[in-house]
């Protein structure tokens, strides 16, 4: 698993706006799964949300704050944040990526699991970037993730989704569990050949806790089979 592309770096100012309220309609995703089945994201228009990004941040905050932008308006609002803070998000992300590494019990297990059967997960190809959510509706419905895993690249981390360090982890656990899926079972991750492959490895990676037990006890032939 190779490395993605090198993070994009963007100054951040002085001045640092609070984010408006978190969005609850975000949706993970895998990285490879099929544009064609996510949905195209709205542009904003001014006219129709109230958000002018010509605007100073202040001002379009105090407009939230007043009720003067929609759902829609203040998802836009959200993704030119990302864009300013991009720099320091990744940073905080790695920070919290090279800690875990060296001090999470489950991400050492897990690490220790994919290396195991020849694989290799670190710095080179576990990386922070911002990943812009897909607006896709007008009463602010968003496509979101916090992270993804491509059998080509490695695993996302999407930085600016990221709450805190423990929020990581369990993304981080997450994605790994299909790594060692990836790599012990040759998950048909495009479900063209076995459904159930999909469905096995979601169950698992969403039972981070559960996940090292199950490969401690050895059960790999009832896991395989979903």
């Amino acid at each position: 698993m190779a490395s993605s592309t090198p993070q994009s770096s963007s100054s951040t100012p002085e001045s640092q706006p609070q984010q408006p309220p978190a969005s609850n309609s975000s949706t993970p995703t895998l990285l490879n799964q099929n544009p064609s089945d996510i949905p195209f994201s709205l542009v904003n228009d001014p006219a129709r949300t109230g958000y002018d990004p010509s605007l100073k941040w202040w001002m379009n905050y105090f407009k939230i704050l007043t009720g003067k932008i929609t759902r829609e308006g203040i998802e836009h609002y959200r993704e030119d944040r990302y864009r300013v803070h991009e720099e320091r998000d990744c940073k905080k992300c790695e920070e919290y990526r090279d800690w875990l590494f060296e001090h999470s019990p489950v991400i050492r297990f897990m690490r220790e699991k994919v290396y195991a059967i020849n694989g290799r997960l670190d710095s080179t190809n576990v990386v922070c970037r911002r990943c812009p959510g897909r607006i896709v509706g007008e009463d602010g419905a968003v496509v979101r993730q916090s992270g993804g895993f491509s059998p080509d690249h490695g695993i996302l981390l999407c930085a600016n989704e990221i709450r805190d360090r423990g929020h990581l982890e369990d993304t981080l656990a997450h994605e790994m569990v299909h790594a060692w899926d990836h790599l012990r079972f040759k998950v048909d991750w495009a479900g063209r050949m076995d459904l159930r492959h999909s469905a096995c490895t979601e169950v698992c990676s969403h039972t981070p806790l559960l996940s090292p037990r199950l490969l401690q006890l050895g059960g790999e032939g009832d896991y395989a089979d979903g």
